[in-house]
């Protein structure tokens, strides 16, 4: 029997990985912001690996394009960040999983 407690944090876990996509686009992996130095001020690329995603120009830190990149990537890293919790949540389930029926065993023997 797997603790309903780990059943529960699972359960929110995915929710709040829901939640997060749910709020805006997410940017794709191997994307990144680079502040590209022009005189006095300074404007941001979104740069890139990976080759469907371009470089583009996203402009001062205030523009609308920085924020919502800077948003995108935020939310990348934030269900990043779940999904290792939900990861290791998985692993102790399984492990109880394969741990109760084994003890399960060994008080019916007694």
């Amino acid at each position: 029997m797997i603790s309903p407690h780990l059943e529960a944090e699972h359960d929110r876990l995915l929710q709040l990985i829901q939640t997060v996509r749910d709020s805006g686009s997410v940017a794709p992996i191997n994307v990144w912001i680079s502040p590209a130095p022009k005189g006095e001020h300074i404007y941001y690329k979104l740069s890139s690996k990976n080759p469907d995603i371009k470089n583009l120009h996203l402009g001062k830190a205030s523009s609308e394009k920085y924020r919502d990149w800077r948003a995108r990537i935020q939310r990348r890293e934030a269900i990043a960040e779940l999904e290792q919790q939900l990861s290791m949540l998985q692993a102790l389930i399984d492990r109880q999983a394969t741990l109760v029926p084994a003890t399960s065993d060994l008080n019916l023997n007694l």
